[in-house]
């Protein structure tokens, strides 16, 4: 199955018309919804681009764990992050909500001088409000145990928004060093020193199943890696630091040779030629392989939904996103577009792709009707509930998939700065705040945004517009940003 997939990703980037020819057909499920239905875990990865899997047509990753996991159900080719960094796009998922309503829009806060801003940014919150509810709200007004695991981000400190349970999570979005001792208060403590952090995470997560694994419950499983660290001398996470990956040096010697004789050998390695960053993924599908084997270890697996999703895409200085134009902090398809994968043997058909454009933000909806409990304001879930999709195999039809960004993340950067985007069918359109100009592309010609077609497809872009501007009305999100006065050309 794996390879299966693997080669028709592959012909995407070799055949342009062939890959989406073959890709834009229709599966239909047999499954039946789960009636009696347990468990669920969300694996959630930081960072990782949409080709940075094997089964997505990595030629040097190694990912047998996930791309065994995709082969169980159903891989996504069209699935996206709610946003394009990390903070909102969690926020997204936890909540189903749109950044208009909780107001995470970016990360800490806006990038830049206020004199390079050209418009004035939306003020952005650093974590969600304490009272907003999320999935972990729900489950525990519901009586169902719930936990979340690594990577937090959304709140000063983990557990919290009605989580019954968290470890190793906290304010910080990535550790200051992998390696221990780990310098973040919420980082394991009086461990031994050179011990690495996926670990822990690992172990936490497993412990938590096994703790479990008698009752209902919901597993958030949001791992670190293959997000770089800060490294800085000191413990201070805003001090100066140098963005760098880190991997066991075992590990990364073994790609360090097998890229080196791909080279050799005339291979293209479709610019996924970093070893460190290769390691760092290997390890990401350790965590995953950890989490799943524990589940059959538990007899557990047919009995739990497995949702793996990436917060964003894969930054360029590590990774290749090609053919996908853009990365992280941008609203391209690079910075948004992410593998997602949903696991549940017998009830999801096993070896199904799926073409249908969906994202992160409807995981909340989907869980809430999966575990049969209504969400806490439903005035605030913004996703669409997926369980007729993943379970009866039946099409969402034509939907607004909406991306709000009206902040800096990069001023000197204009596809880093204040934006919004559109999806719908195969069009997708894209609004610059800061001059009121639009792109517009066609993804089933042209995945990798080359050409915009704002100027010669006018019936397209008013069509879009009003889907647009309907996104604004409905999320109550800015359809435009005030000049800033402070702002300066020089």
């Amino acid at each position: 199955m794996c390879a299966f997939m693997h080669s028709r990703l592959l012909s995407k980037f070799q055949s342009l018309p062939a890959f989406l020819v073959v890709l834009w057909t229709t599966c239909i499920s047999t499954a039946l919804a789960p009636a009696a239905a347990r468990n669920a875990v969300v694996i959630l990865v930081d960072d990782l681009g949409w080709r940075d899997l094997s089964c997505m047509g990595s030629p040097v990753y190694e990912t047998p764990h996930i791309d065994a996991l995709a082969a169980s159900g159903m891989l996504f080719t069209d699935g996206y992050a709610p946003s394009s960094i990390c903070s909102p796009s969690r926020a997204g998922i936890l909540t189903g909500s749109q950044p208009s309503r909780h107001g995470v829009y970016t990360v800490v806060k806006n990038r830049g001088k206020e004199a390079e801003w050209k418009v004035v940014p939306k003020q952005n919150r650093k974590f969600l409000p304490k009272d907003y509810p999320t999935i972990g709200t729900v489950l525990s007004d519901a009586g169902i145990a719930n936990g979340t695991i690594g990577k937090w981000h959304v709140a000063v400190s983990s557990p919290s928004h009605g989580f019954a349970e968290g470890k190793w999570g906290g304010y910080l979005g990535l550790p200051i060093n992998y390696f221990a001792p780990f310098k973040l208060g919420f980082l394991p403590k009086d461990v031994p020193e050179g011990a690495y952090l996926p670990a822990f995470i690992r172990d936490a997560g497993t412990d938590f199943l096994e703790r479990h694994k008698d009752e209902r419950f919901f597993l958030y499983f949001s791992t670190y890696l293959p997000h770089d660290e800060i490294n800085n001398e000191g413990e201070d996470p805003d001090a100066e630091g140098m963005f760098r990956l880190a991997a066991p040096e075992p590990v990364v010697e073994k790609y360090r040779k097998k890229i080196a004789a791909m080279q050799r050998a005339g291979e293209d390695l479709q610019g996924h030629d970093n070893p460190v960053y290769a390691a760092m993924i290997e390890e990401t599908d350790r965590s995953v392989g950890a989490i799943i084997d524990k589940l059959d270890e538990l007899e557990l697996r047919e009995k739990t939904l497995v949702l793996f999703i990436s917060d964003n895409g894969g930054l360029s200085k590590y990774t290749s996103n090609r053919p996908l134009r853009g990365e992280k902090t941008t609203l391209y398809e690079g910075g948004i577009r992410v593998p997602v994968i949903a696991s549940m043997p017998g009830e999801i058909v096993a070896g199904r792709i799926s073409h249908e454009p969906i994202s992160g933000i409807d995981f909340y909806p989907t869980l809430c009707t999966f575990f049969g409990v209504k969400p806490s304001d439903p005035a605030k879930v913004d996703g669409e509930d997926l369980s007729k999709l993943l379970f009866d195999g039946k099409p969402l039809g034509e939907r607004n998939l909406f991306w709000n960004f009206p902040s800096y993340n990069d001023p000197q950067v204009p596809a880093r700065g204040p934006r919004s985007a559109l999806r719908r069918g195969d069009w997708k359109l894209i609004h610059r705040y800061e001059d009121d100009g639009y792109e517009l592309y066609n993804l089933n010609t042209d995945i990798g945004e080359t050409t915009d077609l704002s100027a010669g497809r006018p019936e397209i872009l008013q069509n879009m517009r009003q889907h647009l501007e309907a996104s604004y009305q409905r999320f109550g999100a800015a359809a435009s940003l005030p000049p800033n006065p402070a702002y300066r050309a020089d």
